[in-house]
């Protein structure tokens, strides 16, 4: 087995690049021992792939960080926004302009805490298509500013405002009467968050985080990577200093709970970080990882759990996952 490089896939973590781990897999015979041999491919070389797949013995795993959510204002909103949304893997960035709320002691959780003139932080922000952003700063005028800057540069994949749909129809026509297009203003998401009621800061940070999620999972086309992959297994899988076996989802077929690119570190006191699904299939995955720790190789496993079985271990779903399982060297 060939290891990655570890200096290289540094190197495109830290940019912010987006890349596949190819896995080129001897044979696909199922509950066989297997020989591996790894490449990584960049966005635009042929081939690549945006989300997990086998393409005749070859397995494309597309790796980004966790995609960033920019909230604009250090508010109480943002405070449940922020804590809720490192949690379900997205990495936060929160600015304001007050020095008491742009604070890391508020903020634990982001990865950045910025305190400046939302004008004069926007631009050093670099925005994309695969960032998220949420104003909701101090005041009316404020999110005017932000809303503003943002639609005459690169748009977001996802740009919401707080506000009442009577107080940002108003915000609307000013910056239609400045050239905005209906086209751009359609885009924003705004009364933002789903509309589940929610009353309380914690109450509509969850409807907030909600639609950032269904944005995610459902809305989201294009250059955007799909997988289940935890980005927090994959820095252990490639950093950590820990023996231990990985354990990776190739393919997924009917109900599985877990579909391609799911991954799992067993170590040798059979702890995991991360999952493939849970239940009897897991449990079966966590013995024969434990058994790869230190072999020096790699076994492709498969289950196949249908109805009945399902309903026997407590399982909600059947199907059946093919999974390769094999020593992390260290």
């Amino acid at each position: 087995m060939e290891m990655l490089n570890k200096e290289e896939i540094k190197h495109f973590l830290d940019s912010n690049e987006v890349f596949d781990i190819v896995t080129d897999i001897s044979s696909l015979e199922e509950n066989k021992e297997v020989q591996i041999k790894r490449t990584v491919k960049t966005e635009g070389e042929k081939g690549f792939s945006y989300v997990p797949k086998m393409q005749e013995n070859c397995f494309y795993e597309p790796v980004a960080r966790d995609e960033r959510l920019i909230i604009l204002g250090g508010g109480h909103i943002s405070g449940y926004l922020c804590e809720f949304a490192a949690r379900s893997g997205f990495c936060v960035w929160v600015i304001d302009e007050r020095e008491e709320f742009a604070s890391r002691k508020r903020f634990p959780d982001a990865q950045k805490v910025i305190c400046g003139k939302f004008t004069e932080v926007l631009p050093k922000l670099h925005i994309t298509g695969r960032d998220y952003v949420t104003i909701i700063t101090r005041g009316h005028s404020c999110d005017g500013d932000c809303l503003y800057y943002i639609l005459t540069h690169t748009m977001p994949g996802y740009l919401g405002m707080i506000g009442s749909k009577q107080r940002v129809q108003s915000q609307f026509a000013l910056f239609r009467e400045r050239g905005i297009s209906d086209e751009k203003l359609k885009k924003v998401h705004s009364p933002i968050g789903l509309s589940i009621g929610g009353i309380t800061p914690p109450e509509i940070a969850v409807s907030i985080l909600a639609e950032l999620i269904l944005e995610k999972r459902v809305h989201r086309s294009g250059e955007i990577v799909r997988t289940e992959l935890d980005y927090d297994v994959f820095w252990e899988w490639i950093f950590g200093d820990k023996s231990c076996a990985v354990a990776t989802i190739i393919k997924a077929e009917g109900s599985s709970p877990r579909k391609e690119g799911a991954k799992m570190l067993i170590f040798e006191d059979r702890s995991i970080l991360g999952s493939v699904g849970g239940g009897l299939a897991e449990s079966k995955v966590i013995e024969k990882g434990h058994e790869m720790i230190g072999t020096g190789k790699a076994f492709l496993f498969s289950f196949e759990m249908n109805a009945d079985v399902a309903a026997r271990t407590g399982m909600a779903c059947g199907g059946k996952v093919t999974v390769l399982i094999e020593d992390v060297k260290r």
